[in-house]
């Protein structure tokens, strides 16, 4: 009966959000605004189209992604050729060889042996093992798409819960804890460096090309949001060593699967100790750019990574090749890519029009001077976006707005645009919020649990980056400085 209902009730659902996207575009077309031009009132309505269809999914996310290109193509509000090339990035690039590196983690096992080999020495206490779980996904987010990490650690999670007896996830606290640990990990630690996920790269790409006009060394990503992502991160790890309550205290035999499971993976192969190599090399090239950036200009971080990416294609231990293009195209994450491609053109459509200056010019009452009023605003419009659609997308959203706000006011943009990115990676609440959460809801965690506990945490995350992003821009003068 639940089965029958559910499939004659998702249907209609599905087509109302379907048609309220155009609808809304629509709309904003034909009514009568003065104050809007035609590519202002294009621009809104594609924004508040892609956005309901973010939030609501009633496609793939990466098939909004596709719609600047189809809207500008019908309703020429801007050049297609000035959107086009945000389809073919050097972030999208980047994006896609740290894939194929860390596929090919997944491909010979490597993924689990750091997990399993981190975990072995935690203990079988529930709490700590709560902590452990948050940590690692954390500090993996860091360097990896908080997607990968979540994807990765998650399963190894569910393994272990099972082999304890806990099948059914929504039902337990420990469960429910475990995972949500792993996803909010994931969140907590993204905005550490440029390679934790899309929206940091999009972030980078916003800076590039209309505060800067040069690139954004990946050093200075890393020193400037460090201490925002540390705060973040200590505020969320406290918080979430008192915020669940598990049903039992000890794991019974926990650290006995986690050694057996290690021990059956054997000696580490040399397909692992490639994989592994490969992807150090790459972040070192891209950490380390500023000491070669003058000495071969081109070799920007996309075209480290895709170095070593096309490496793995080369590079055959053993006679076998440590990657073939069949095992990566089934495991390559193609809606990530173009969802990101979809926020760069959202972006560039905001800017184009002048649709990014007009937001500001409703929001300069609001900035003040760039005080902590200014901060306040721009930091939960932020956060608000990343709980109900993806970071990426509240990132290519927000990022533009705040650039032009402050360059309106001849005030200097990047201090919040620092804080910005740092809280777009915090989504906590909900599974359209982030990577991480949406994959801990896919293995059928409690949500109501998850949406209230979370919102706390989102609200912890919002006052203490506000808070020493604030003090930041007061008293470090470089924090304003790319």
């Amino acid at each position: 009966m639940s089965s029958e209902s559910g499939s004659s009730d998702k249907p209609p659902r599905t087509i109302h959000h379907i048609l309220a996207g155009p609808i809304i575009f629509l709309l904003l077309l034909i009514l009568p605004i003065e104050s809007m031009n035609y590519e202002v009132r294009c621009s809104i309505g594609l924004l508040l189209w892609m956005s309901w269809w973010w939030i609501t999914r009633p496609v793939h996310l990466a098939v909004t992604g596709f719609l600047p290109l189809a809207v500008v193509s019908i309703f020429d509000f801007v050049p297609v050729a000035r959107i086009l090339p945000a389809y073919a990035t050097e972030l999208i690039i980047l994006l896609l060889s740290a894939n194929i590196l860390t596929t090919a983690w997944a491909r010979w096992g490597l993924d689990r042996r750091i997990a399993l080999a981190s975990l072995i020495g935690i203990g079988t206490n529930t709490t700590r093992q709560i902590l452990a779980w948050f940590a690692i996904g954390m500090i993996l987010s860091a360097f990896l798409p908080n997607t990968i990490v979540a994807a990765t650690m998650i399963p190894i999670v569910v393994a272990m819960l099972r082999f304890i007896g806990i099948e059914d996830l929504w039902n337990s606290n420990l469960g429910t804890a475990l995972v949500i640990a792993v996803a909010w990990g994931t969140s907590a630690g993204g905005a550490t460096t440029p390679l934790g996920g899309a929206p940091n790269l999009l972030t980078i790409e916003f800076i590039q090309e209309t505060v800067t006009g040069q690139e954004f060394a990946f050093t200075t990503w890393f020193t400037r949001l460090l201490p925002l992502s540390i705060a973040v991160m200590v505020v969320i790890f406290i918080y979430v060593r008192f915020a669940f309550k598990p049903e039992i205290t000890e794991i019974k035999g926990a650290r006995e699967y986690f050694v057996g499971e290690f021990r059956a993976l054997g000696a580490m192969s040399i397909q692992e100790k490639w994989s592994l190599v490969l992807f150090v090399i790459a972040a070192l090239l891209a950490f380390s750019r500023p000491l070669y950036a003058d000495i071969v200009p081109g070799f920007r971080p996309a075209y480290a990574f895709l170095t070593c990416a096309l490496l793995c294609f080369l590079v055959r231990p053993k006679g076998e090749s440590l990657m073939t293009w069949e095992y990566a195209q089934g495991k390559m994450m193609w809606g990530l890519f173009y969802l990101f491609a979809g926020g760069t053109a959202l972006g560039r459509i905001l800017s184009e029009t002048g649709t990014a200056a007009y937001i500001a010019d409703m929001l300069i009452p609001y900035a003040s001077q760039g005080g902590l009023v200014a901060v306040i605003v721009f930091a939960t419009l932020t956060i608000v976006m990343t709980q109900i659609t993806s970071n990426t997308a509240a990132i290519a959203v927000v990022v533009p707005i705040t650039i032009s706000t402050f360059q309106s006011l001849d005030i200097n943009p990047l201090p919040f645009v620092y804080i910005v990115a740092a809280v777009g990676n915090c989504g906590f609440m909900l599974p359209t919020s982030a990577g991480g959460p949406a994959i801990a809801a896919g293995y059928g965690i409690n949500l109501k649990t998850m949406l209230v506990k979370g919102f706390w945490a989102t609200l912890l995350a919002l006052i203490i980056t506000v808070l020493v992003g604030y003090l930041l821009a007061m008293y470090w003068p470089a924090f304003g400085t790319a």
